[in-house]
């Protein structure tokens, strides 16, 4: 089974990734240590990468990643539904599952792979080409359910992200498989004579690179610590496993991550962080509890904001997805958070609160559970931030990071203010 190009492609349900999906394509919900395109990526090094999916999100994608637009060739094709969370062992069952489905045909044969009643992958080779008169329809009858006259190949036991809350659901063991990924260059047995407290070192991951304080505690029992390249972990902190930190990124002196965590890059984190998924470029420096959260790009959490995880009636958590109420069927859920948000200090989300890009959320009390884009102060009947003055907002503190709001993340972001102000 050659892969020469891979078609990475959203599937219609992405509006559920909401809030996320304003800003960014499907394929950069990060579950584990990488994102979901980067993991395809480190499997399949020397293929071919062509994306499909909602335009204007694409050529954000490109151009935030300097990625060049690739096109479809007459060679081996792997389609992928976006939705997938792969790991090692779907992988290796993939290349089995079909080598045992061809073995008594003449050549490679057009097949595609479920897992339950889902799509997640299809494989046409070259010499099988010919028979799609259009990918776009081969597409669309793939994502319905609807290609019967091609052979389905059961993949058990693989995983799909549906909605933010899988894939916090999913990240501590995304993690331990994304250790596959990284080495460790640092000396351990160093960083131990300095002061460094290291359990299970084993089951951890340093690259040489990170500057990691006295006093630090780093605890694999419960699974892998990745810390990216030049991380800085201040004094007192404790990093629990399973957890990846980015690189770049900042571990404030005193915080607590535990098990579960992924951190971007370039981010601050402090306080007290669990089972949390926190994208590039956002600061949750100061005290404050993060659980079961998912926040964006270029967040900023003030000092004392907490979120509620736990209902007190230990109940299944319901949140409103843009216009759309939804059974998560999960007892733990934060705060759902999209890109360029900031929360004033002292800030109380409740349970399964879902917060839209660009706002300026401040309340006494705790907050309603639906904060749309733009809001200002966020409370029930709150006003909207003004466009002009979102966008001044947003070049101030990416210029604190020596990055720019590029043209194609603009028209995002106009799009989304059309939206809320009709």
């Amino acid at each position: 089974m050659r892969i020469d190009s891979i078609l990475l492609v959203e599937n219609e349900r992405v509006d559920y990734l909401y809030p996320f999906s304003i800003m960014h394509s499907a394929w950069e919900v990060r579950c584990g240590a990488l994102m979901l395109f980067e993991k395809i990526k480190k499997e399949f090094p020397k293929s071919r990468f062509i994306y499909k999916g909602r335009q204007n999100h694409i050529e954000s994608f490109y151009a935030r990643f300097g990625i060049e637009k690739q096109t479809l060739n007459k060679e081996n094709i792997l389609i992928i539904n976006s939705a997938l969370l792969p790991d090692k062992a779907f992988w290796n069952k993939l290349k089995l599952n079909y080598e045992d489905f061809i073995k008594d045909k003449d050549n490679d044969k057009i097949a595609s792979f479920i897992i339950g009643n889902s799509p997640v992958a299809a494989f046409i080779p070259k010499i099988e080409l010919d028979k799609i008169k259009d990918i776009n329809n081969f597409i669309r009858d793939f994502f319905n359910k609807s290609v019967t006259s091609y052979p389905q190949i059961e993949m058990k036991n693989g995983k799909i992200i549906n909605y933010l809350w899988d894939a916090i659901e999913f990240n501590g063991v995304a993690i331990n498989d994304d250790c596959n990924y990284f080495i460790s260059s640092a000396n351990l047995n160093t960083l131990v004579k300095k002061g460094v407290f290291l359990i299970n070192k084993n089951k951890i991951i340093i690259d040489k690179s990170a500057k990691i304080a006295p006093t630090v505690v780093i605890d694999a029992s419960e699974g892998n610590v990745i810390i990216d390249k030049n991380v800085r972990i201040l004094p007192q902190s404790s990093i629990f496993g399973p957890c990846y930190i980015g690189e770049n990124t900042i571990i404030k002196a005193g915080a607590k991550i535990y098990g579960k965590t992924s951190i971007g890059n370039t981010c601050k984190v402090g306080g007290e962080v669990e089972n949390s998924i926190i994208q590039s470029n956002t600061n949750k420096q100061h005290e404050g509890f993060l659980g079961h959260s998912y926040l964006g790009e270029w967040v900023n959490i003030g000092a004392g904001t907490n979120t509620s995880d736990l209902k007190n009636t230990y109940s299944p958590i319901s949140v409103q997805l843009d216009k759309t109420e939804i059974d998560t069927e999960r007892t733990f859920l934060g705060l759902l958070c999209g890109d360029h948000t900031k929360t004033a200090i002292n800030t109380a989300f409740t349970t399964g609160t879902v917060a839209g890009i660009c706002g300026i959320i401040v309340a006494d009390g705790f907050l309603p559970r639906y904060i749309p884009s733009f809001a200002w102060r966020g409370t029930k009947g709150c006003s909207y931030y003004k466009l002009d003055k979102a966008i001044e907002t947003i070049d101030t503190s990416m210029k604190r990071r020596n990055k720019k709001l590029l043209p194609e993340e603009l028209k995002l972001i106009k799009e989304e203010f059309n939206k809320v102000s009709e």
